[in-house]
């Protein structure tokens, strides 16, 4: 059965995730999956234990043995009663809901789970950190989308995001001619026609050629004029739209000028946009920092939830 994985932590913010999983889950025939990850026992206490072995201390040592666990068998407790409270509302609203707590990191342990083929999306909150100190700090939403091989449906959350109902009319695809970016078409087409909502192709085409990863290789690098890419890229999209208009999807094609994490979020608000589906390189690290990315950029910039799938 597919399955939407819902990873939250008890905060009010990863919470704000759940009005989005309400309507994607029927759209997607998909059941849904609440996971808490509680952390794992801190290592001193183990080495402490070792320790106090090692000296025949066993008294003390065990003590903290039995504390410890004692501390994570209630975290595991209140996760689970949590998790039963969040299943139990969105059982009331005709979702297919299973929940379980995990030990571990926990991005990693989100990562883990979706290697099942039945995890169809992972949908979860992001605090949105930028620049170094979301480098340094990093972010198990932030990992996640680097890792899994499953799309991860992301919102920006705060302490003032406004509650509002989640529907799906329109859906951005930003594309650049190339087959990695096409790599998240299938889930924008699924969630389209599942919502019998509206397609919007979008191509943005940049005056700076090593932008423009669409390139035809008989274009030479030098003096290609501007007005040359534009012409190109609508060709290209205008064909794209054509066959899934034809596949009955609803669909239109755009293309403008500009930066393309600027065009994005442009279009994005000219055109009322529901959600934004994208596909990302999944750099990580200090590259990733300095070098940016048009996936991290439409994230920080955008007012509406975007999908990354991580293209190979």
């Amino acid at each position: 059965m597919k399955t939407i994985l819902v990873p939250l932590d008890g905060s009010l913010l990863a919470e704000q995730i759940l009005p989005y999983v309400r309507v994607l889950a029927p759209l997607l025939d998909a059941a849904v999956r609440l996971v808490q990850v509680a952390p794992e026992p801190e290592p001193e206490s183990m080495l402490a234990e070792s320790v106090t072995g090692l000296y025949s201390l066993a008294d003390p040592g065990a003590r903290q043995h039995v504390g410890a666990r004692a501390v994570l068998d209630e975290t595991v407790a209140c996760a689970e009663a949590y998790l039963a409270a969040c299943a139990a509302r969105l059982e009331a609203e005709g979702l297919r809901v299973s929940y379980d707590v995990q030990i571990g990191p926990a991005a990693d342990i989100i990562v883990d789970i979706a290697h099942d083929p039945q995890i169809k999306l992972i949908a979860m909150a992001t605090h949105g950190y930028s620049g170094f100190r979301r480098w340094a700090l990093g972010s198990v939403a932030d990992r996640v989308v680097q890792v899994a091989n499953t799309p991860v449906f992301l919102i920006r959350a705060t302490k003032y995001t406004p509650a509002k109902s989640f529907k799906l009319a329109r859906v951005l695809l930003p594309l650049d001619g190339s087959d990695l970016a096409l790599q998240a078409l299938p889930i924008a087409r699924e969630l389209v026609c599942g919502a019998n909502a509206e397609l919007l192709l979008v191509e943005a085409v940049s005056a700076t050629i090593e932008a423009y990863p669409s390139l035809m290789p008989q274009l030479a690098p030098q003096g290609v004029a501007l007005g040359t890419l534009h012409e190109y890229a609508s060709h290209s999209l205008n064909n794209l739209a054509q066959h899934l208009h034809d596949a009955g999807v609803t669909v239109t094609a755009v293309v403008q000028n500009g930066h393309a994490a600027e065009v994005i979020v442009d279009e994005s608000n000219k055109r009322n946009v529901s959600l934004i589906v994208m596909a990302t390189h999944g750099r990580g690290g200090l590259r990733r920092w300095a070098m940016g990315s048009v996936a991290d950029k439409v994230l920080h910039a955008a007012n509406v939830p975007l999908v990354l799938v991580r293209a190979h």
